[in-house]
């Protein structure tokens, strides 16, 4: 006998160890019942018998004794024997429904053992089709692992360099800020760290000998300044070829306009500034004036080169021709019917 047998042979006899209390309880509990119903059988007959005697009481008052004498003994030996059988009716009837089970049992065991044969094709079709369908699961949980990873690497791409880029700003933006104002200071702060693109940037700013601010909260001339020194921040990160501005000096004072000029004119030579201003000490800078003037329900427009006003040893060639310039500018005037003076608005570039 093998190991596996023993081993077998230990669990059985465990097994009967351990039901051996179940069966004892239902061995008592069945002869509780056998118990209980005699004494149910015996009552019965005790009051049976006693109506048996009040009847051959009856009887031999009347003088009726010898009819009922052996009738009444062979019917109580009827219900004697009426008891004995019906303790052994309950017992086979008990064994009738046991068995009864257990055949419903063996049938459903035998059902399940006889399949319909003819299900057999329809089971290996499924199983086919079970197999591709395995198959495109796999093939597009493979995809989606695959695009999962693309995605999560695009987007910690985004976030890295999101970040690279606002610290950088945040950085120049404070220089230039400092340089505009020469005594402020600006931040840049996320309002939500942890997912920088859900909520945004809170641009924040501290003019000189003043607190802490939103943007939203200063005047005209200082939002104007915060304005541009995060124009020139950004500018600083990625330059843009070309920005049109309308008017950014309207709100500054003297001083602060010399401070954005010059720093256009000095530190953004890689890109082309067009302006509009009507401060002479912000187109005095520029490159090239264009001046806007209106006659006859029309527009027209002049270019002039502040250079050649500005340059203190000018030969005399250059300043005759400038002055040939300007005298063909005013024959072209009267030509086209013009008298008033040029220069109305004027546009810096």
């Amino acid at each position: 006998r093998t190991d596996g047998g023993k081993s077998t042979e230990n669990r059985k006899q465990n097994n009967k160890k351990n039901n051996r209390p179940i069966r004892k309880v239902r061995q008592v509990e069945h002869q509780r019942r056998l118990r209980e119903e005699e004494r149910v059988q015996k009552k019965k007959a005790d009051r049976e018998r006693r109506e048996r005697e009040r009847r051959r009481k009856e009887a031999e008052e009347v003088g009726e004794t010898d009819i009922f004498g052996d009738g009444i003994d062979d019917e109580m030996n009827f219900t004697e024997e009426q008891i004995r059988q019906g303790k052994r009716g309950e017992e086979l009837t008990q064994v009738s429904t046991n068995y009864t089970f257990q055949a419903t049992i063996i049938e459903s065991q035998m059902q399940l053992k006889n399949p319909d044969l003819t299900a057999l094709p329809e089971f290996r079709r499924h199983k086919v089709v079970l197999r591709q369908r395995r198959r495109q699961l796999a093939e597009l949980t493979a995809t989606r692992d695959t695009l999962r990873l693309s995605l999560d690497s695009l987007r910690k791409k985004r976030l890295d360099e999101f970040m690279h880029a606002f610290q950088l700003i945040s950085l120049k933006l404070r220089e230039m800020y400092q340089m505009i104002t020469l005594d402020g200071d600006a931040e840049l702060e996320l309002v939500d760290s942890l997912d920088p693109f859900s909520e945004g940037v809170v641009f924040s700013v501290r003019p000189p000998k003043k607190s802490w601010k939103n943007i939203s909260n200063l005047s005209g001339g200082e939002k104007t300044l915060s304005s541009l020194s995060l124009v020139f921040a950004l500018h600083a990160f990625k330059p843009t070829p070309l920005y049109f501005m309308d008017e950014i000096d309207a709100a500054l004072d003297f001083k602060n306009v010399s401070i954005v000029g010059h720093y256009i004119k000095e530190k953004t030579k890689n890109a082309q500034f067009i302006i509009i201003s009507l401060r002479n000490n912000m187109f005095e800078l520029a490159d090239r004036l264009v001046g806007i003037y209106k006659t006859d329900n029309t527009t027209k427009t002049v270019t002039i080169n502040p250079k050649k006003f500005s340059m203190p040893h000018a030969r005399d060639d250059k300043v005759v021709d400038h002055r040939d310039d300007m005298q063909s500018v005013e024959n072209d005037q009267i030509k086209d019917g013009r008298r008033e003076r040029r220069g109305l608005n004027t546009m810096s570039t």
